[in-house]
């Protein structure tokens, strides 16, 4: 994966890390409709503000390639920065309420300025970036860690990462305690992010693992980790944070079990990489009221592709295409004795042809959809886990009948930015058809999602395996 840090793309912000958790959607909006104040200094007006929504990557020791916490580092990427908070590309959220979607709730930790935000810092660049009366700087957000993890578990020895295709790797690492333990935060720490595309941590709760892999501790895998009983505990994708458990939810990990860190690497440039990433675990020993687990939605994993009026059912995108889409569904399935589970987050993930990502559910009965996630402005490097900032017991459902759809859209053509990394900087390369598949040059179209079960999903694994 080539990382790209470019003034149309500046990391001004992670949406996982930045800290206006206040920020409603209705906040947010069009700038030319909003004047900004008169008067701004940059102690009084714009400091409090960038160190709330930007400095929890931007400062030093953070994610972000530089830090934006003192006033000569503001001012001389002044113009740049105002071109991107206006574009909307920074901060990096890109779950947005559209003509098509009105989401169910708002979404925790949006790092979106404010309109008038906004409007304050383009009038404060036209006056001149007046500093004013020095005082002491706003307190800056910790960077989101995981500061006092219960385990720290890293790949059993450096892996290398060579050749011209992607890399499936699963790596076992067994859990060292006594007691059965139940997740609260899950923070994937990549050794190399020029190389790890994505993390996939699974459930072993009976080792099989132990018999898949090799002297080094890994073997080759696909999407999964090859063994039936199991359960998907977290994901990592570019620009993910930490992933943190609902308050009053967990997931379990017996005693005695291992962990399967399923590894998706893409080499770059033909040249060998190294890694050995960590997963750093927070637990409790309380056993808790509702469990967690991910379910993803694509080809492999039980969706199907769906003809949305062109008469085509399978997935390929032809070249030159700006906005082909892809209309994937899952369900409705016909399960009696499973009740309704509660969808608290979603992460939706394309590859680089990918450029939106609609998903619905549809309530059987009634017919009534529901917008769960719109993407409209989706990119590869920031793909953010958007969590509900809702009660438990109000959270969107899908139970018996039910269907979710995912709809993906993606530019295969030169007007992509990002169509030299999709060639992989190839010289005389053109666009050509691409199809579903595992390498990065290939697409997906995923929605994942985030489920909370009032029962341990372990039992029920054991009962069918």
């Amino acid at each position: 994966m080539t990382r790209l840090f470019v003034p149309s793309a500046l990391l001004l912000c992670s949406g996982l890390v930045a800290c206006n958790d206040d920020l409603t959607t209705d906040d947010v909006g069009p700038t030319d409709e909003v004047a900004g104040r008169q008067g701004l200094t940059w102690h009084d007006d714009i400091a409090p503000f960038l160190a709330d929504n930007c400095a929890g990557c931007h400062q030093p020791g953070g994610i972000a390639p530089f830090a934006l916490t003192s006033y000569e580092q503001v001012k001389s990427l002044a113009p740049v920065i105002e071109q991107s908070l206006v574009a909307g590309s920074m901060p990096p959220f890109d779950a947005q309420t559209t003509e098509e979607c009105t989401p169910v709730a708002d979404y925790l930790h949006d790092a979106r300025l404010s309109a008038t935000q906004i409007a304050d810092f383009r009038q404060w660049v036209e006056e001149g970036m007046v500093e004013g009366e020095p005082k002491a700087a706003p307190e800056l957000p910790a960077p989101d860690h995981i500061e006092d993890p219960d385990a720290v578990l890293a790949l059993p020895a450096p892996f290398e990462v060579t050749g011209t295709r992607d890399i499936y790797q699963c790596f076992r690492i067994p859990l060292e305690t006594d007691v059965d333990v139940f997740l609260q935060a899950l923070e994937v720490l990549p050794d190399n992010d020029q190389v790890v595309h994505h993390v996939l941590v699974w459930a072993d709760p009976d080792d099989a693992s132990a018999d898949l892999v090799n002297e080094d501790g890994n073997y080759p895998c696909g999407g999964t980790p090859e063994f039936g009983n199991t359960n998907l505990l977290g994901i990592w994708t570019p620009g993910a944070g930490v992933s943190r458990l609902p308050e009053g939810t967990g997931a379990t990990l017996k005693a005695g079990s291992s962990v399967v860190v399923n590894m998706h690497y893409h080499p770059t440039s033909g040249t060998t990489g190294i890694d050995q990433t960590q997963v750093a675990l927070e637990w409790s020993t309380t056993p808790p009221d509702d469990y967690i687990s991910w379910f993803l939605i694509d080809l492999p994993f039980g969706a199907t592709v769906q003809d949305a009026g062109s008469g085509e059912t399978d997935f390929v995108i032809p070249p030159g295409a700006e906005a082909h889409q892809e209309h994937l569904t899952f369900g409705p399935f016909d399960i009696d004795f499973l009740p309704d589970f509660r969808i608290y987050a979603i992460t939706p993930h394309m590859h680089y042809l990918g450029t939106e990502m609609l998903v619905t559910v549809t309530d059987g009965s009634s017919g009534d959809e529901t917008c769960l996630v719109h993407s409209p402005t989706y990119r590869f490097e920031w793909q953010t886990q958007y969590t509900f900032d809702l009660p438990l017991d109000e959270l969107p459902t899908f139970g018996k009948g039910d269907h979710i759809d995912v709809r993906c859209t993606y530019n295969n053509s030169w007007s992509n930015v990002y169509m030299s990394d999709h060639l992989e900087g190839e010289d005389g390369a053109e666009p050509g058809f691409v199809t579903w598949g595992d390498e990065t040059t290939d697409e997906m179209c995923t929605a994942m999602i985030g489920l909370v079960l009032p029962f341990d999903p372990s039992i029920l694994v054991d009962q069918m395996f």
